[in-house]
């Protein structure tokens, strides 16, 4: 009876260690979306309500998913604390810590704070569609690494539980 409890428990240990590398792509895809979401309200308050770069973030970070809340609650505060440090600054640290890009995006996104509150609405405006545009491009890219890796990681979970079961039988 115990040796059949242990066999359940390292076959469902190798399961669910699958399981968690599939929902780590998972929480990626999310996490992207959200930010894609965050950056066009972050748009319509500035190019379609005229607000400023502060009042822009704050309403933002109302509205933001929650997976991407701190990172737009941080702005807000680095807009507010700009004598202690550029706002470019503090975009580009916030990013690293709190967003789950690829560098790839984290550059983009990097470029994007170079402009933001310092040009017109226009080219704000254009960077932050640009900005959308490659965050969609790099969300397709993780749909297709959490369908194929996702399925690769539950499966591999599953055997190599069951191969451990075989071998300390």
């Amino acid at each position: 009876m115990i040796r059949l409890l242990g066999c359940v428990l390292v076959a469902g240990g190798g399961a669910w260690l699958g399981i968690q590398a599939s929902a780590r792509l998972r929480e990626r895809v999310t996490h992207v979306s959200a930010l894609i979401h965050a950056l066009g309200l972050l748009r319509r308050e500035i190019c379609g309500r005229g607000r400023g770069l502060p009042q822009a973030l704050e309403e933002t970070a109302c509205q933001a998913p929650p997976t991407v809340r701190p990172f737009f609650q941080g702005c807000v505060q680095a807009c507010r604390a700009l004598e202690v440090r550029p706002f470019q600054e503090s975009w580009r640290h916030l990013a690293g810590e709190l967003l789950d890009l690829s560098p790839e995006a984290l550059s983009q996104l990097e470029q994007l704070g170079e402009v933001l509150g310092r040009y017109e609405e226009e080219i704000q405006g254009k960077d932050l569609d640009q900005a959308g545009e490659y965050l969609s491009e790099e969300l397709t890219r993780a749909k297709g690494e959490w369908e194929r890796m996702g399925r690769v990681y539950r499966v591999l979970g599953l055997a190599g539980g069951g191969f451990l079961v075989i071998l300390l039988m």
